[in-house]
């Protein structure tokens, strides 16, 4: 008997003097397939399938000895979110099934017309990598011949939402025969008729990642006491439950899953107050809490010093922690919605990692400290709808990588910090409704990326900075109803030379153009050039 190195070398020369590595029965199979197929208007690499090399083909690949095709990759990449609606139907030959020895089939992305997922599916038993998501399959899951698949270690089933299908299924039995499941995605399909899903959940001791969004799940048996004693999914490293109303508090089972790195429960209707034993999640990397009925945050949250990013928006969160101030990680902050009283928490001053900051639609009182300016990768920074007030401090001068500042509906009060003009990234800044004084700074003209700035309903009185007419990136303007006085002829003369050079070509002009132009009850005078196009809102006061 031959030694079985020299076996597989006999095949791989044989390969070469034929002159093709595919097996021919399974290219036939592959054309067969090609023909059901249609492409979006951006895709072209199916037209690349010519040829007797079948293993060299666009998406697909072959095993090395045996040259029997092991993945089959059919996913179309859309250029934008709508791209369904536009997408030629296809349908899935059954053909499929003649390729027996396929470990990876990702189907994801098509639109296979609201068609059955098929049962031939299910007689790829060596399958280990399944995507059938947003494929435009439609029905009830066909639970038997998934069931066959043993081999899986990721099943991704994440389904598009359409008005006129749906995917469904009335059980999960079929999940127990999949032990090696490592990632299961779930998104969109209906469960509502499964009482019993996180039993079949727990019968998974290899998944690390589980994704059952907007799926319609029933609260019941979160609560049940033998997963204290007898959880099996505890190597679980991604859990999302989002956009489902559970209506039930936290379950203690999820606390004992002490290697996640990202957990979301936003939109469940989940109440009541964080655990003390939230602290145990320490891996954790992504919490997303956002809309649910959550009151008090408890001191161990602090414990979660790997959290990069944290929302909490739209809870009943009254006070955050002092030990908000250990998340040294965190990038992304999101607490708008809520019921913050008193002043912004001394920790979040110390967060000097933050790049989004979101404390809008609170009640938070009380100046904005010099701190502020310890932020300095801060790039979004929104409070509008508080009760803030006081001057802005000096060293918001700090925050140069900042982009959008919104203080809309508070009570700052006193002039502008000249140290606004180093902010050179910022693109949008709003500021109505509060009660600022005094002229603005003449630092206002540095502001180079600015794309729309809202100062209307202050009290700033003294004329334009001159420098306000280089702002050629400017595509909103409003001043309403403050005390400005003098001309705007240094304003208008700039804003036009913008318009000429963006006609030349110039990269200093605006991509889209001032559209909104707006000083209604000033104590404004002078003459708006013809030759710069608004839509203007312009009166004189």
């Amino acid at each position: 008997m031959l030694p079985l190195f020299l076996v597989s070398l006999l095949i791989s020369l044989a390969i070469t003097i034929n002159g093709k590595s595919c097996i021919d029965t399974e290219r036939q199979a592959l054309l067969s397939i090609k023909s059901g197929i249609q492409l979006s208007n951006n895709q072209s690499w199916l037209y690349a399938w010519t040829g007797h090399d079948c293993c060299n083909w666009p998406g697909v690949a072959c095993n090395n000895v045996t040259s029997h095709v092991i993945k089959l990759d059919l996913r179309q990449y859309p250029n934008d979110f709508f791209y369904y609606y536009d997408m030629p139907p296809s349908k899935l030959d059954s053909s499929l099934s003649q390729l027996h020895h396929l470990k990876h089939l990702d189907l994801s992305s098509n639109n296979f017309n609201n068609s059955p997922i098929p049962d031939f599916i299910g007689s790829l038993s060596n399958l280990e990598y399944l995507n059938l998501s947003s494929a435009g399959f439609s029905g009830v899951i066909p639970h038997e011949a998934l069931g066959n698949l043993s081999n899986l270690h990721v099943l991704d089933i994440n389904y598009y939402i359409s008005e006129d299908s749906f995917l469904s299924t009335d059980n999960l039995h079929w999940l127990s025969g999949m032990t090696r499941l490592q990632h299961l995605d779930l998104t969109n399909v209906d469960l509502s008729m499964v009482s019993d899903w996180l039993h079949h959940i727990n019968m998974l001791p290899s998944v690390l990642v589980l994704k059952l969004s907007n799926a319609y799940l029933q609260a019941g048996g979160m609560h049940d006491a033998t997963l204290l004693h007898h959880l099996n999914f505890t190597s679980l490293r991604v859990l999302d439950l989002s956009d489902n109303s559970l209506n039930t508090t936290l379950p203690d089972w999820l606390f004992q899953l002490r290697g996640l790195i990202h957990l979301d429960l936003s939109y469940c209707d989940l109440y009541g107050n964080l655990p003390v034993s939230i602290g145990n999640l320490s891996k954790l990397r992504t919490l997303l809490l956002d809309t649910n009925h959550f009151g008090v945050i408890p001191e161990s949250l602090g414990n979660l010093t790997e959290l990069v990013s944290f929302g909490l928006s739209a809870n009943m969160i009254t006070k955050l922690p002092d030990s908000i101030g250990r998340l040294h990680k965190l990038e992304k902050f999101v607490l708008s919605g809520n019921q913050l009283k008193g002043r912004i928490s001394q920790g979040i001053w110390e967060l000097t990692n933050l790049q989004l900051l979101d404390l809008s639609l609170n009640m938070l009182e009380g100046e904005i400290p010099e701190a502020f300016g310890n932020l300095k990768l801060l790039q979004y920074f929104d409070a509008d709808g508080n009760k803030l007030s006081g001057k802005l401090p000096e060293t918001i001068g700090n925050l140069v990588h900042l982009q959008f500042l919104d203080l809309s509906k508070n009570a700052i009060s006193g002039k502008l910090p000249e140290s606004l003009g180093n902010l050179g990234q910022l693109q949008t800044m709003k500021m109505p409704s509060n009660g600022i004084t005094g002229p603005l700074p003449e630092s206002t003209g540095k502001l180079s990326s600015l794309r729309e700035l809202d100062l209307s309903q202050n009290n700033i009185t003294g004329t334009l900075p001159k420098g306000m007419g280089n702002l050629c990136k400017l595509q909103s303007l409003n001043l309403d109803n403050n005390s400005i006085s003098g001309d705007i002829n240094d304003l208008v003369d700039g804003l036009s030379k913008c318009r000429e050079n963006k006609q030349n070509g110039s990269e200093s002009g605006s991509k889209d153009g001032l559209s909104t132009l707006s000083f209604g009850n000033n104590k404004l005078n002078g003459t708006i050039s013809t030759s710069i196009e608004l839509a203007l809102l312009f009166r004189l006061g």
